[in-house]
């Protein structure tokens, strides 16, 4: 890894050296052309503009193909090109490029968060800042608040833009929960001890089940003496270890007698609509109306959260550095994040996404038209969710947990 970074910085110093002597790169125009959204909009017209993004989710797909790229080409005459990639494989691509000299690429705007974003930013592979670039930014965000200036902890610097918000949510068929859903760790583990096998979580490093063993670890010792926490293994593992000793403790009661896990949240929704386990969970807040409006979960599942809340973030749109239409990347971020398109991303054809907005920002009518999407969907009002969140741990602190669950837990 330090060599690594050595060879990265080295590389850095003589891409600066030659835009130095040139001053006639490409790059070196496109960087210093945009000062401003108008400027992004007259440099962009007919070009091409690639989005990078996770090609799993059929509904967020057909968003990008339906509503965003229409939108792009009527609007600036520009041509947004899909291109469905895991973000771990951007960075990658990103990284192999940089080390080989390369000064633009294929990627020109991703879908970005979390561990991903501090990596990115450490190693320099985005283009920025950009919020000061987007008008939806200033317009329908809340400039100051904790998601527009953290990603998990990181500063973001204006980085990245506000894509879409997330919380973990559990889901839980009302029928089979008589006494109430299980709205505590000690409530949960009394559940899976009077039900054996029924309960089970996807293993880490799989980012939903990664943020379900912070959220039990954070409801056991409090969120802040996790915040506090050195990043470093020995000083962690005596912080988190209260919540690992309880992960041990309901691990004989769960699915396979915690033997095994399920890797993927598909798989642990099917095994949930299949009535193997009875509860699952999801990062979008939406899941249950998703899932009861596609026939797959029954009409008698619903949402809920921990008393104390759940792990909240966002996620959030980048330019690659290498990008050699920076212009028409900064406002593909400005389409895919302004009103209209969300509104229609929040409709239950595309997945009833929740918008990254500030509600105060919106019109009266904007916000009655988003309480009205989510109505007697089995889904928890927006006021209940933004009341129980609890913000992201630190992103460097994250494969230290994983590593401390499978240590501790998975090879107890």
């Amino acid at each position: 890894m330090k060599k690594w970074f050595m060879g990265l910085l080295t590389v850095s110093m003589l891409f600066s050296l030659a835009a130095c002597k040139t001053g006639e790169t490409k790059e070196a125009k496109t960087t210093d052309s945009i000062s401003n959204f108008s400027d992004a909009v007259k440099e962009s017209k007919g070009e091409t503009v690639t989005f990078y993004g996770y090609g799993g989710d059929e509904k967020a797909n057909a968003w990008v193909d339906e509503v965003v790229t229409p939108a792009m080409k009527e609007k600036y005459d520009i041509t947004v090109k899909r291109v469905p990639m895991d973000i771990d494989q951007n960075l990658n691509k990103l990284t192999t490029e940089k080390e080989a000299g390369a000064k633009t690429g294929d990627i020109d705007v991703m879908w970005i968060n979390g561990e991903n974003f501090y990596t990115a930013k450490q190693a320099k592979l985005l283009y920025g800042p950009i919020t000061n670039k987007i008008e939806s930014f200033e317009r329908l965000m809340d400039v100051d608040g904790h998601n527009s200036k953290y990603d998990f902890g990181v500063k973001i610097d204006g980085y990245e833009m506000p894509y879409g918000s997330a919380q973990l949510v559990f889901a839980g068929d009302k029928e089979k929960f008589t006494s109430g859903f299980p709205t505590d760790t000690k409530a949960l583990l009394e559940y899976a001890k009077a039900h054996p096998g029924k309960i089970t979580y996807t293993a880490p490093p799989e980012f939903t089940g990664s943020a379900f063993v912070r959220n039990i670890i954070c409801d056991i010792v409090g969120y802040d003496k996790v915040e506090k926490a050195a990043a470093n293994k020995e000083e962690l593992y005596q912080v988190i270890k209260p919540g690992l000793d309880y992960l041990n403790e309901i691990k004989p009661y769960l699915w396979q007698e915690g033997k095994t896990y399920p890797t993927t949240t598909a798989e642990l929704d099917q095994m949930f609509s299949a009535g193997q386990i009875d509860m699952s969970y999801s990062y979008s807040q939406m899941h249950v109306a998703e899932k009861r409006s596609d026939n797959e979960f029954k009409p008698t599942t619903e949402s809920f959260l921990f008393d104390k809340g759940t792990i909240a973030n966002q996620s959030y749109l980048a330019v690659a550095d290498t990008s050699k239409v920076k212009g028409a990347a900064l406002v593909l971020i400005n389409e895919m994040t302004s009103e209209s398109a969300q509104l229609k991303k929040a409709e239950a054809k595309y997945g009833y996404s929740i918008p990254p907005f500030d509600s105060k920002k919106l019109s009266k009518e904007t916000n009655q038209q988003l309480a009205d999407l989510y109505k007697n969907q089995g889904v928890l009002s927006l006021e209940e969710l933004q009341e129980k969140q609890i913000p992201e741990v630190q992103a460097k602190k994250i494969p230290i947990i994983e590593a401390l669950w499978k240590e501790h837990v998975l090879h107890e």
